[in-house]
């Protein structure tokens, strides 16, 4: 109103003039882009926006139809537009389009076009106003393209990706296509029934299910991703593992949502479960392992028991295995575990565990069982092992087993359980093996023993404290000695004169064993060394070798380097070991090694191993010594000496040199001279002792002792 009264005080012509004016600057300042465009279709006016987003000057502008400067796909949508303007048919239209820069490029805009008529009513001009949309055309094709990416990522990704409303019967708002290949339901049925991921929960899992879902509604509005896993059934009816890791996100009126992920963990979950059960079973036989088995034993052992009964371990232990393992190869020692363990577990009740503890020993643990129900079992598998052979490879080995039988006490511990069932089958082997054993209180007594016996032995060892007696090996009928065994002798301050066969096997159970043997082995070599100048004898010596020695590969040239040292030829050692030892390969090719250096091998206590002498001509063997048992027999009748004169005359056809040990009497002497057996060594000959108190020559045999008879 105000700016009528103002135009008022002038002429109509400047009032006219400054009105427009005032309209073209309006039009230049506008932000966006005008253009009034003719019938010919000619921007005849134009103001700085559109000059700005398109770059032409008003008289290209004039010169130009807007065709010329519109993307040819936008060209004809615009056109049918304005004939309907023109027509009356619109009074506007708006239009997203193209323009064509000057310097190229297209200009994507936001275009609405009125039309103005003249005093006829006829189309004047067109004006169009042009908003720059590029960049958001821009966000919108990254928005398109981002959603593109996403679609095919999760449609494709082998897991299910769902928003779903929390609740029993909340609606699934979106599940991806990957639904139909884990569970055989397509996306459409899936979304169709609210309830049917409750239905198809696994029974045994759809609780904790249920309760970790409600948990995370209950946890509030922290975003934070949990992770559950259970079971769901197929449309098939088949079982699925899946990890469901979901998290609850809420719109703006507060409402919550579940968005998650579905991923079929089932071959994990079958590899968990193998690898479960490969911790606590022993690979080779199927049985539990010693883990298990310590943990079963943990929990009986916290059971209350009934009245009269507890809870008793039976340690088993396959007797001469590591025979079967060095004679036919580990493959078969294998098959001999695999038939063991089957036989305990079908001796075992139900309700027992067998176990494979490892190696060749297995336990058996009786729950709420009396001393005499173990002993009964342990009779079954001893009778099990030993009554058919296990067949492979066209040999036949029969099993024995030592059994130690342990009952737990007030107060009992799973370790103690297990040192008490272990001491009794220690005790079985002792006894001579294929039985068992019931723990006394008197074997742990022995243990601690052993203990203290095996600590002193350490001390004595690393002192050199070990001394050498020896026992001349003799010419029955001149009394010649043709050899000397030396035997290792121990005096403790404390334990006194220990036996060797004590503190032997307590040497090779502590490791000593080696460093033993090596001590003996020097200082017998330098011993005889000495007594041979002396004497002038050409005597042999016979050193005692363990099992445990031959299985050092430095074993062989440390005895060829001893035997340099103290200048000795090879034949004057001859090694003295067990028949058993000769069935180990291991120490039969140490035993080769050392014959080809000269070395002589002799088998002591011959008769009470495994050999035959069929076998002897295929072993490393010189020299027999025939057990003191066969020797003291031939008193005892006519049969016994037979025996004997057979041992000695198929031991000559092998060109084996045969020595008697442990002649005591001269009735002894008097029945061996008449065999071809020319050597012997015992007490009536000459007790062990210091190598100085030995002559060359013993008092004739027959001679000085013909008053004895």
């Amino acid at each position: 109103m105000g700016d009528t009264e103002r135009d008022g005080d002038l002429p109509v012509a400047d009032a006219v003039a400054a009105r427009l004016k005032r309209l073209e600057t309006i039009l230049e300042l506008a932000p966006v882009g005008i253009g009034l465009v003719d019938p010919q279709g000619r921007t005849s006016m134009t103001n700085g926006a559109l000059h700005r987003m398109l770059g032409y000057t008003d008289e290209e502008f004039a010169t130009m139809p807007w065709s010329e400067f519109t993307h040819p796909d936008d060209i004809e949508p615009n056109a049918v537009l304005s004939r309907k303007l023109a027509a009356g048919e619109i009074d506007h239209f708006d239009m997203e389009k193209r323009f064509l820069r000057r310097g190229g490029g297209y200009l994507w805009t936001a275009l609405t076009v009125s039309l103005v008529r003249d005093a006829n009513g006829e189309p004047d001009f067109e004006i169009g106003m042009t908003l720059d949309i590029t960049e958001r055309k821009r966000l919108e094709s990254d928005l398109r393209a981002a959603e593109e990416r996403y679609r095919l990522l999760v449609e494709r990704v082998p897991a299910v990706v769902y928003v779903a409303e929390p609740g029993p019967d909340g609606r699934w708002h979106y599940v991806s296509p990957q639904i139909e290949r884990m569970l055989g339901f397509t996306a459409q049925e899936w979304m169709a029934d609210p309830g049917l991921w409750l239905r198809q929960l696994d029974p045994a899992d759809r609780d904790s299910a249920v309760a970790d879902k409600q948990y995370m509604i209950l946890a509030g509005t922290e975003v934070e991703t949990r992770s559950d896993t259970y079971r769901i059934h197929r449309k098939d009816g088949t079982a699925v593992w899946v990890r469901d890791d979901a998290m609850v996100l809420y719109d703006q009126d507060g409402n919550p949502t579940f968005q998650g992920v579905l991923v079929d963990v089932s071959q994990e979950k079958e590899l968990e479960e193998r690898l479960g059960y490969q911790a606590f079973h022993d690979p080779l036989t199927g049985l539990p392992n010693r883990r298990l088995f310590l943990d079963r034993v943990d929990h009986a052992l916290a059971g209350r028991a009934w009245p009269g009964r507890s809870s008793v371990v039976l340690f088993i232990d396959l007797d001469d295995f590591k025979v079967v393992n060095d004679s036919f190869g580990h493959a078969s020692g294998d098959d001999v575990i695999i038939a063991a363990a089957r036989r305990i577990k079908t001796c075992a009740r139900a309700g027992d565990t067998a176990v494979r503890l490892g190696g060749d020993e297995f336990a058996l643990l009786l729950e709420n069982a009396t001393v005499e129900q173990a002993t009964t079992l342990a009779s079954r598998i001893l009778v099990a092992l030993h009554n058919a052979p296990v067949e492979f490879s066209g040999h036949g080995v029969v099993i024995g087993a030592s059994i130690g039988i342990a009952a737990a006490g007030p107060g009992e511990t799973t370790e103690t359980l297990l040192r008490n069932a272990d001491l009794a089958m220690y005790q079985a082997k002792l006894r001579g093996r294929g039985r068992y054993v019931v723990y006394e209180p008197d074997m742990h007594k022995g243990a601690v023993a052993q203990f203290r016996l095996a600590a002193a032995l350490r001390t004595a060892v690393a002192a050199e404290a070990i001394t050498v007696a020896y026992q001349p090996i003799a010419h029955l009928h001149t009394g010649l000695v043709v050899g000397l065994e030396a035997l290792a002798r121990w005096s403790d301050p404390e334990l006194g004169d220990v036996a060797p066969s004590a503190f032997i096997p307590a040497a090779e159970q502590a490791g000593l064993i080696q460093e033993l043997g090596r001590q003996v082995m020097v200082r017998a070599c330098g011993d005889v060394a000495r007594w041979r100048v002396e004497t002038g004898s050409d005597a042999y010596v016979g050193v005692n070798v363990s099992p445990l020695q031959l299985e050092d590969d430095e074993f062989p040239g440390f005895v060829v380097k001893t035997l340099r040292d103290h200048d000795l030829e090879p034949r004057t050692l001859v090694l003295e070991v067990n028949e058993g030892l000769l069935l180990d390969e291991s120490s039969r090719e140490a035993l080769w090694q050392l014959r080809a250096q000269g070395v002589r091998v002799a088998i002591d206590d011959f008769g009470t191993g495994y050999s035959s002498l069929s076998r002897l001509r295929k072993l490393p063997v010189d020299m027999v010594k025939i057990d003191q048992a066969f020797v003291s027999s031939v008193e005892s009748g006519e049969a016994d000496l037979a025996f004997l004169q057979a041992i000695i005359g198929l031991a000559e056809t092998l060109n084996l040199v045969t020595i008697a040990e442990g002649i005591e009497t001269l009735a002894q002497v008097g029945e061996l001279q008449a065999t071809s057996c020319a050597f012997g060594q015992g007490y009536l000959l000459a007790r062990p002792g210091p190598i100085t108190l030995i002559p060359a020559t013993l008092a004739a045999i027959g001679a000085d002792h013909e008053h004895d008879r």
